[in-house]
């Protein structure tokens, strides 16, 4: 049961990173775009995903345990 519970947690650490590393290449891509305000609203909807992609995950976990 804990060696389960590890592996989803690290699961979910590596997906985190994941994301936010996404999300600081897009920055860093787009950020000579001049639709600035364009580019701000796509950001905020992939952290506002964030916490369902983690849900989801949290959710799974507790299925297979």
């Amino acid at each position: 049961m804990q060696d389960a519970l590890s592996q989803w947690l690290i699961a979910g650490v590596v997906v985190t990173l994941a994301f936010f590393l996404l999300v600081a290449y897009l920055v860093r891509v787009l950020r000579a775009n001049p639709r600035l305000p364009t580019v701000i609203v796509a950001l905020g909807v992939f952290v506002g995903a964030l916490p369902a992609i983690l849900y989801a995950l949290y959710h799974a976990s507790q299925a297979v345990g």
